[in-house]
């Protein structure tokens, strides 16, 4: 018995095993041209792009299929280049429903040197996409409510100024900024007079308006970079980087006067005091802003005392 000859290749059961081997992919498989006709697709593909059948493909062309043209022009001009090209890109199907796909794709090139055809595989990878961005979505929700937290740990709700917390946080890094810079800071203690007799005599309401009318003085006189806190119950602090014209005593003749205008719509004839006590701070000599503070306290205390034997003798 004559033994059975191996097909040759090139044969027609090459061609037919070649073909049964691409159908059972679990992937799209391609041959384009250059200017988009297909022609040759799996049924993976056919159905991953909304057609029944390949040889319905045939009539199509790839760019019709591309939310976003650019995405196929990007693809070839990599593949001028470089033998083998992945992207990633959404693709439209026939009923306008649209999907992500991950291209593997290898441009064949003729006598020319120009490509003659595509050979690649598409995956749809849209399910991949929507957990990433759900995942994205998820991380952006926490990295909102940690910023939330963050305002809130450094925030006075009172005023919108820094808190404590915050006005040091804010103020050493304030002090590195001018370390660097090679220059000084002023640390300024303000302290509302006589509120506690404003509370008991017009209420805790009309209080809290001149603690905002403070906060809003401050923020309408002072820079942006300069860092506002509200460190107590009616103390606030502000540490201001000098500059040129920006002087100790024209930082708190600019205050004084913010505060010789303020008053209260609801109670035009209560006026607004504060006594304030500023130091001059060296970054290179810094030590604590504890200690600055402590001393901006006491000049403040000074000048309250000096306000009171003053009203006492007149």
């Amino acid at each position: 018995m004559n033994a059975p000859q191996k097909p040759k290749a090139g044969s027609r059961d090459d061609a037919d095993r070649y073909k049964a081997l691409v159908e059972q992919l679990p992937v799209g498989v391609y041959r384009t041209t250059p200017d988009g006709l297909i022609i040759e697709a799996n049924g993976v593909l056919a159905r991953m792009l909304g057609y029944k059948k390949p040889r319905e493909l045939f009539t199509c062309n790839v760019k019709d299929f591309y939310v976003r043209g650019e995405d196929r022009d990007r693809h070839l001009a990599k593949l001028t280049t470089k033998s083998t090209a992945f992207q990633e890109f959404e693709l439209r199907r026939a009923d306008g429903r649209k999907f992500w796909a991950r291209d593997y794709c290898r441009g064949v090139k003729g006598p020319d040197g120009k490509i003659a055809h595509c050979d690649g595989i598409l995956v749809d990878i849209t399910e991949m996409k929507t957990a990433e961005r759900r995942l994205e979505l998820a991380l952006r929700k926490v990295q909102m409510t940690n910023e939330k937290l963050a305002n809130l740990s450094t925030l006075d709700h009172l005023t919108g100024l820094n808190n404590r917390r915050g006005f040091f946080s804010f103020g050493l890094q304030q002090m590195k900024i001018a370390k660097r810079l090679k220059s000084d800071n002023y640390l300024v203690f303000l302290d509302i007079d006589n509120l506690k007799e404003v509370n008991d005599a017009y209420g805790h309401a009309v209080g809290d308006l001149l603690l905002q009318g403070v906060g809003t003085i401050l923020r309408g006189t002072l820079r942006e970079s300069d860092v506002i806190g509200r460190i107590g119950g009616d103390e606030f602090a502000v540490l201001a980087m000098r500059s040129k014209g920006l002087g100790e005593r024209s930082l708190l003749a600019r205050i004084e006067a913010g505060v010789r205008e303020f008053r209260i719509k609801q109670n035009p004839r209560l006026r607004l005091f504060v006594s304030m006590g500023a130091v001059r701070i060296d970054p290179q000599k810094y030590q604590q802003l504890d200690d600055f503070l402590a001393h901006a306290d006491f000049l403040m205390y000074q000048e309250k005392r000096k306000k009171e034997r003053q009203e006492q003798t007149s």
